[in-house]
């Protein structure tokens, strides 16, 4: 019986397990990535990354892991190949080696992160600059202090202070930018005046025979020299105003009600009625006082509005006057309302239309004797329309010493000059 028994185990044998059927593609392992989760996700990081709520630090890895969502999209497509799939893992690598890159030891930094601290240093150097041009006052301010705390005060340049002051001052905090701009003014006189480079590089182009660029710096040496010269006389008459906004406070009533009328009599009306009211707010008043106050600024208001009444009349009869090229007339006008204090856009645009319609028709006049006097028949003659033309040319500079037209005329007079030398 146990030899019958090992013989028929020997001739079952025991069940064989079958391989994997080969199909000639080779087995693959795919991401189990939910497609939706990952939309909210790039829909999230590219709303951080638009609104700048990422720091300068973080936006490279954030942009990288940007790259790598859109990578990930799609990779439950089953028609994605084996030899796609393995590129996709190696673009996805790459990329987070990026990511990884954020994440250093400062010991073992890349070579060149120096130059990645300098590049987003003037960066948001850059973007202060570019946010204080927009009118950007509170934005400046943020900025400079993130632009402090991540490299340090010593971050803080001259130029970026002295946006820092002004949008300060923007703000009304008075205190902390005359600190600032005091600091920065400091360092500002330790360094180099513009106009001396300006002055040099006119020099330069002069010395290499490029007198149109030469001429081209001393006249934006000039515009600079007269906008410096505005900004003193508007500080001048600031000041002049603080100051007797607040001498009002503190000088007797009479006094105040004599300084109204002066105003009122230069056409200075808003001056004027600011004198009243920085009058009215002394405690000391008694309530007649401030009541004479109060019909004093009436007064004022009823003299602007007469002025305005007259200034208009005058003007319109100017206009009328100039339209009929009567241009003498207009100007001796316009001089008797610049000497009562008038003046305004109105005024300044027909006192420039009236002088140059005025130089134009004296030039005429003066090239009309030039020409007759080379056809005169008599030297006498000659030298007399000579004359009469020099006199009308040298007339329109003494008049008009600052006009836009002086540069020709000078030529006009130099050729009649020329012309009298002859004879």
């Amino acid at each position: 019986m146990l030899v019958f028994l090992l013989v028929a185990a020997g001739c079952a044998g025991f069940p064989r397990t079958r391989g994997p059927v080969y199909t000639g593609a080779a087995p693959s392992s795919r991401p189990l990535i939910d497609q939706q989760e990952l939309g909210r996700k790039m829909v999230s990081l590219q709303r951080k990354l638009q609104e700048n709520s990422i720091s300068e630090e973080d936006r490279p890895a954030a942009e990288a892991l940007l790259e790598i969502y859109k990578l990930l999209q799609g990779t439950d497509s089953p028609s994605m190949t084996e030899t796609q799939y393995r590129r996709l893992v190696a673009r996805i690598y790459l990329r987070l080696e990026r990511v990884e890159s954020g994440f250093q030891p400062p010991g073992v930094r890349a070579p060149s992160a120096e130059k990645t601290i300098m590049d987003l240093f003037a960066g948001k150097r850059q973007r202060i600059l570019q946010t204080y041009l927009s009118g950007d006052s509170r934005g400046v301010i943020n900025q400079v202090l993130e632009l402090k705390n991540r490299f340090g005060p010593g971050a803080l340049t001259p130029d970026i202070n002295l946006v820092f002051a002004l949008s300060l001052a923007d703000r009304g905090m008075f205190k902390e930018a005359i600190q600032t701009g005091e600091r920065t003014a400091r360092e500002l006189e330790k360094e180099p005046d513009l106009m001396i480079l300006e002055s040099k590089i006119a020099l330069w182009n002069s010395r290499l025979g490029r007198e149109d660029a030469a001429m081209l710096r001393y006249d934006k040496m000039n515009d600079l020299m007269d906008d410096r010269r505005a900004l003193l006389n508007r500080l001048k008459e600031e000041l002049h105003v603080t100051s007797q906004r607040q001498v009002a406070k503190l000088i007797p009533l009479p006094r105040v009600l004599n300084m109204v009328e002066e105003k009122v009599r230069a056409h200075a009306f808003d001056e004027a009625r600011e004198l009243l009211l920085q009058k009215k707010q002394d405690p000391a008043l008694s309530p007649a006082e401030i009541s004479t106050i109060d019909k004093a600024v009436e007064r004022v208001e009823k003299a602007r509005q007469t002025a305005r009444g007259r200034e208009d009349e005058a003007l319109k009869k100017i206009r009328g006057l100039v339209e009929r090229e009567r241009y003498d007339e207009a100007l001796t006008l316009l001089e008797d309302l610049r000497s009562e204090g008038i003046h305004g856009y109105q005024f300044f645009d027909l006192q420039r239309t009236a002088t140059e319609g005025f130089i134009r028709r004296e030039r005429k006049k003066a090239a009309a004797l030039f020409l007759r006097a080379r056809t005169a028949g008599s030297s006498l003659e000659k030298k007399e329309y000579l004359r009469q033309s020099h006199d009308i040319l040298q007339g329109l500079l003494d008049k008009f010493p600052s006009s836009p037209a002086r540069d020709k005329i000078l030529q006009n007079l130099e050729m009649v000059d020329r012309e009298l030398s002859k004879w």
